[in-house]
C-alpha cells in the first residue's frame, strides 16, 4: 500500500486541532492514523515558519 500524501492545508489543519482541541496528541494521532513523531515534526515545521513570518 502506498503511504498517504497529505496537503499543506490537511498538515495545518491537524496541528491546528491539535493545538486547540481538548484532546491528546495520541488520540488526534490515532483519528488521522499518523504517528505521534509525525505530528510533531508538523508542528515544529508550522511554529518555524510562524516566527519567520513574525
Amino acid at each position: 500500500m502506498k503511504p498517504r500524501k497529505w496537503t499543506a492545508d490537511e498538515k495545518f489543519a491537524i496541528v491546528l486541532e491539535g493545538l486547540k482541541e481538548k484532546k491528546s496528541v495520541a488520540e488526534i494521532c490515532r483519528e488521522h492514523q499518523i504517528s505521534d513523531s509525525l505530528y510533531y515534526r508538523w508542528r515544529d515545521k508550522f511554529l518555524e515558519a510562524g516566527k519567520k513570518r513574525a
